[in-house]
C-alpha cells in the first residue's frame, strides 16, 4: 500500500479498528439475541464497509487493500481473544498464521 496519502492510511486503520470491534463484542451478542451488544457489532461493521467504500472511491487498488486488511483484521482478534476472553493462542496458531499472512502479501505483490 505504497503512497497512500496520510488520510487514507488513517481511513484504513479506522476500517480495521471497527472490524476488530465487530468480532470483539460478538461473543457478547450471544447469537444476536443481546441488542445492545448486537447493534454494536453491526453498526461497527456497517461503518467499517462503508469507510472500505470511501477507500477504494479514494483509488486505492483492490488487491493492495484487501490482503492487508485479511492479514490484520486476524492477527488482531487473536490478541484481543487472548486479552480479552482469556483464549489460548499456541505458538504454532500464531506461526501458521504469520506464515499464511507472509503469502497473502506475496500474492498482492505480484499483482
Amino acid at each position: 500500500m505504497r503512497g497512500i496519502s496520510l488520510t487514507t492510511s488513517g481511513l484504513f486503520a479506522a476500517a480495521v479498528l471497527a472490524q476488530v470491534l465487530s468480532v470483539a463484542v460478538l461473543p457478547r451478542t450471544l447469537g444476536f439475541t443481546n441488542l445492545g451488544y448486537t447493534l454494536v457489532c453491526v453498526i461497527a461493521f456497517d461503518v467499517s464497509l462503508w469507510i472500505c467504500a470511501r477507500i477504494f472511491v479514494s483509488g486505492v487498488r483492490l488487491g493492495a487493500f484487501i490482503p492487508a486488511m485479511s492479514a490484520l483484521v486476524p492477527l488482531a482478534s487473536i490478541l484481543l481473544g487472548v486479552i480479552v476472553y482469556h483464549e489460548t493462542a499456541s505458538k504454532l496458531r500464531i506461526g501458521l498464521l504469520l506464515i499464511a499472512c507472509g503469502f497473502i502479501g506475496a500474492a498482492s505483490a505480484l499483482g
